[in-house]
């Protein structure tokens, strides 16, 4: 008995702290899971939160960058810049198998970039030049040879120095870079050189055949650029046409000769933009610089370490100065260009709107008319 009831006692007593244990166990449980439901609603709000502040900042940061492009579309509405695809063009290149992309400099509100040299040697574009020959008094032994390249809307007349011809400005890059541009070039060769078919002319009869070749390649809106010897055509042209300077839209004489052979009072009557361009050693043409520095709105590109056929010697100086040259002559014209443009489209729009206006004004007109005959065809049969 005493053993039976001993083994009751604790057999009770185990299963008393079994059953303590148990719901011991069972209420650590619950409480960590209780705990840990706590911990994630608070988690969650913290997620939510942090949600919530991401959101908000990605609103303000979009406003404020819309807020900035407003205010810089306003300040730049008149600049005339414009990225689309109407504003390139292609070209073909040297091969002609290919095309290549260009964007005109006058078409960019900034100044155009400077060209630098990679290893020694300027990274020159190879375009397609054209090369033909144009008669001036339509006979075979009267042909000047023409190498041109680009197609853009203003035209650049290049004339060259006595040993040398229109295939220098190639060899150089010149007609290339200026294609690369966005301009249209055009070299010749002067009477009595390169391949040229003409004799060598007098200087009196120089601005008539110079006259007939701008002629014969309808050029306008156009810069002449003439080194040394070509100066004896591009000067008594330039300064004898100053009439008809809507024609010519810059001057860019290099070191040319014929000089003293105009009157001061003519080189202050010119006022198309000038670009006096000499070397840095060339000091048998300085006298030549400082007559043509009475023209108005000269500016003057000397070029160091170089003497008289500069822009041969250092050509990458010389391109970088013609760049930024041109860009200020032509840039406002082009933005001229395009306010008529848009005066012309706008008033095309004014007009057929009140076109419009009339045809629905005469509509109506014919509709009443039409209404009023109804009610007396309407009335006689009553």
């Amino acid at each position: 008995m005493t053993s039976n009831m001993l083994t009751k006692t604790c057999t009770k007593y185990f299963c008393t702290k079994i059953i303590s244990s148990t719901k011991f166990f069972h209420l650590m449980f619950t409480s960590s899971i209780s705990y840990f439901r706590e911990i994630d609603k608070r988690k969650m709000i913290v997620r939510s939160s942090f949600i919530k502040l991401v959101i908000t900042g990605i609103l303000i940061f979009g406003i404020v960058v819309m807020t900035l492009n407003v205010i810089s579309y306003g300040r730049n509405i008149n600049d005339f810049e414009f990225v689309d695809d109407n504003n390139a063009y292609v070209i073909p290149n040297r091969d002609g198998d290919t095309f290549i992309r260009i964007k005109a400099d006058v078409k960019s509100n900034s100044k155009p970039s400077v060209l630098y040299e990679d290893d020694g040697k300027s990274d020159i574009l190879e375009v397609r030049i054209r090369t033909y020959m144009i008669s001036m008094n339509h006979e075979q032994d009267h042909n000047v040879l023409v190498r041109e390249a680009g197609d853009g809307t203003f035209s650049i007349l290049l004339l060259h120095g006595q040993s040398f011809s229109s295939k220098t400005w190639e060899k150089i890059g010149t007609l290339q870079y200026l294609a690369s541009w966005g301009y249209r070039a055009f070299a010749v060769d002067l009477p009595g050189y390169g391949n040229s078919s003409l004799p060598v002319i007098q200087e009196t009869a120089a601005v008539h055949w110079l006259t007939r070749l701008i002629r014969a390649l309808r050029l306008s809106n156009f810069v002449i650029i003439s080194p040394s010897m070509s100066g004896r055509f591009s000067l008594p042209y330039v300064l004898q046409s100053h009439l008809k300077q809507q024609t010519i839209r810059g001057f860019i004489p290099i070191s040319p000769i014929g000089t003293n052979n105009f009157k001061p009072l003519e080189y202050k009557k010119l006022t198309i933009p000038t670009l006096i361009v000499h070397g840095e050693h060339d000091t048998r043409f300085q006298s030549a610089i400082e007559t043509l520095k009475q023209i108005p709105s000269y500016e003057i590109l000397t070029i160091k370490n170089a003497s008289h056929a500069c822009y041969m010697q250092q050509p990458l100086e010389f391109h970088n100065g013609l760049r930024q040259f041109l860009y200020t002559v032509y840039r406002p014209i082009y933005i001229e260009q395009y306010k008529k443009r848009v005066a012309s489209s706008t008033g095309e729009l004014n007009i057929t709107n009140s076109l419009d206006d009339n045809e629905k004004n005469k509509v109506g007109i014919v509709n009443s008319t039409s209404d009023r005959k109804k009610q007396h065809h309407v009335k006689l049969s009553k």
